[in-house]
């Protein structure tokens, strides 16, 4: 594997190849019910949820909260830019004798009007540029009812760019790898990602590039206030403590309309 093929086929979120490896070889703890429901005490404590609430559950992914939401009484949509993930979260959905709506689209894109009470991210909340985040944040301030709430998870630029470089391989299958690397950008505030894919048997290849910007949180503070959030809080990442902005990775951001 020291020599890796130069050609390859492109893909990325929402296609096939990537997510089906996702599906089958990646579903991290965090989509782990233990793990959903770890937290939750915490995620209705800091929103304040109520029974009346409409809840978005933004880049839902397989709906694993979003299931915890509806097992726990909310009216919740889910929302992914994956027809792979959402027909995966509807067939569990269905399983477990529930009744959700999934909606095809990404929350990049949203036009709601006044739709939600609460918008939730957990560990989907990404943007690649100061104007990507000020069209984002504005589209989730027009979403939300008034006194509305979101919440997201940001990470820490200051400590998550000492992770960096990192690299993990993995043999999926017998002559099938999968290679993820990550470098920080110093520079630019950006987390660069490549994932790979070589198959040895079919001699098909994949490769899905992209990045992350994190803002220091005095800039995202200042992005917020610019779309109208001006009752916001930093925690520490899904802890009901401060963010210690010198030692946390990151922290769970909530903001009122």
């Amino acid at each position: 594997m020291n020599n890796l093929p130069t050609e390859f086929h492109r893909t990325d979120f929402g296609h096939k190849v990537y997510d089906n490896w996702y599906l089958e070889h990646a579903r991290y703890n965090f989509e782990e019910t233990d793990f959903v429901c770890k937290h939750f005490l915490f995620y209705q404590k800091v929103l304040q949820l109520s029974k009346n609430d409409k809840i978005l559950d933004a880049g839902c992914g397989i709906g694993s909260y979003t299931r915890e939401f509806a097992r726990r009484g909310y009216h919740v949509v889910g929302m992914d830019v994956s027809q792979n993930f959402l027909t995966e979260a509807q067939k569990i959905t269905k399983n477990e004798g529930l009744k959700i709506e999934y909606v095809l689209g990404d929350y990049n894109e949203m036009c709601f009007e006044e739709a939600f009470s609460v918008i939730f991210f957990e560990g989907s909340f990404f943007y690649q540029s100061k104007e990507g985040l000020m069209s984002l944040l504005n589209r989730l301030h027009k979403a939300l009812t008034p006194n509305g709430r979101l919440y997201f998870v940001h990470a820490n630029p200051k400590i998550r760019k000492q992770q960096f470089p990192c690299e993990n391989r993995s043999e999926i299958k017998k002559n099938v790898y999968v290679i993820e690397k990550a470098e920080y950008d110093v520079n630019a505030g950006v987390e660069k990602c490549e994932w790979i894919k070589v198959d040895l048997e079919t001699q098909k290849h994949y490769k899905c590039d992209y990045f992350n910007m994190h803002l220091p949180p005095d800039e995202l503070k200042e992005s917020l206030v610019k779309a109208g959030f001006t009752d916001f809080h930093f925690y520490k990442k899904r802890e009901i403590e401060e963010f210690d902005q010198q030692k946390d990775n990151g922290y769970s951001v909530v903001c009122k309309k």
